[in-house]
């Protein structure tokens, strides 16, 4: 696996050495200047870095970059707080785009922490510009966690094209990345480990978990305690479809934030309709459903969970995006069964786009309120 780790640490950046090795120090520091905005105008770290490539096609004996000359800095890979990507995405789920990781351990530098949360991203793939996943890895950093935020994706464009189940592997290279590279194993001792997300992060995860076998693998779990805490999965396509497709203007479908439109497109390709496009009886979206009878308990190897829903008190398309009972019908079938938990709470009147970033801290409390059981 090639993975690409950069700091931001006086305006320098550290990359591993499994990068090119001509790539200029000035390329790599404005790169990594423009990390906390996600680009330079309109340029993103990804376009930085190409640049870099594109630019430095002649020795630069002055600008080349290896692991000796990050360590002449003083500086060494792997860094507490930075990003990493993940270059064996590309291509999976038949998406050329890279999984990304944003990190921070800064509350375990000094010693390694024994509590990790690993973030899914919503569709919107927002760990590296979105405010709000800033805030929870703050927050868990402040109560001592290691934090990791994934972006299984680049773009929404990708999140957004391909059956969620089809992210499995995607989704597993990301965890395998989080749990056990390099920056894992600096800054984490592998005790508890606490998987969160919200929309997309609280969808393709656990549809991972119901219809694989990925989450038996050692790097799922923690070596004393593993668990899960989701905001907004949708687990019924249909339903959530059916929600999305007359909450807009004069009954109408909704454009804004989530269109219904790509609620049909994951599953039938683009200038899909309701006319054209059933998620009743469409396979991949049966397989995305996991209130069917063909979903069991025992197919969860994570046991442990907490599930919310949210909006379901607001108008549809402006706060409720993702249909609620499954949510809670999914939990109730967890819970009821031996060797399972799982704990149901309802935010109805907070929206989809705002809920897990203003109350992420139930998660957190939850889990460690579990540890002492």
């Amino acid at each position: 696996m090639r993975v690409r780790a950069y700091e931001k640490n006086h305006a320098t950046a550290v990359i591993s050495a499994q990068l090119p090795r001509r790539l200029s120090l000035r390329w790599l520091r404005l790169a990594v200047a423009c990390l906390p905005l996600g680009g330079c105008g309109q340029t993103s770290i990804g376009a930085a870095l190409s640049d870099a490539g594109r630019n430095n096609t002649t020795t630069d004996d002055a600008g080349v970059v290896d692991a000796g000359a990050i360590r002449a800095e003083g500086l060494r890979p792997p860094v507490a707080v930075g990003l990493i990507e993940v270059d064996a995405c590309i291509g999976q789920t038949g998406i050329a785009e890279r999984c990304t990781l944003v990190t921070n351990a800064s509350a375990c530098t000094r010693a390694k922490c024994s509590k990790l949360v690993v973030v899914f991203s919503g569709g919107e793939m927002g760990c590296v510009s979105g405010a709000g996943y800033n805030k929870v890895m703050d927050g868990y950093a402040s109560h001592g966690y290691a934090a990791v935020c994934i972006n299984p994706f680049e773009s929404s464009e990708g999140s957004g094209a391909r059956p969620y189940i089809d992210e499995a592997a995607r989704i597993d290279l990301a965890v395998r990345e989080a749990t056990t590279g390099a920056w894992a194993r600096a800054f984490w001792t592998g005790e508890e480990l606490l998987f969160e997300g919200i929309s997309h992060g609280a969808t393709a995860p656990v549809i991972a978990m119901a219809r694989t076998k990925l989450d038996e693998q050692p790097h799922w779990h923690g070596s004393r305690a593993t668990a899960g805490c989701f905001f907004d999965g949708a687990y019924d396509q249909a339903a959530t479809a059916d929600l999305l497709a007359t909450g807009g203007v004069g009954g109408r479908a909704c454009t804004v934030p989530v269109s219904h439109a790509r609620w049909l497109q994951r599953y039938c390709g683009p200038g899909a309709s309701a006319t054209s496009c059933s998620l009743v009886t469409h396979p991949k979206a049966q397989e995305d459903t996991l209130t069917n009878t063909d979903v069991l308990p025992e197919h969860f190897a994570i046991r442990n969970f907490k599930m919310v829903e949210c909006g379901s008190a607001m108008p549809a398309c402006v706060g409720d995006i993702v249909a609620g009972p499954p949510i809670q019908l999914l939990c109730q079938r967890l819970d009821a069964a031996p060797g399972h938990t799982c704990s149901f709470a309802g935010l109805p009147n907070d929206g989809h786009l705002t809920c897990h970033a203003n109350h992420y801290d139930v998660c957190r409390t939850w889990f460690e309120a579990s540890l002492t059981r």
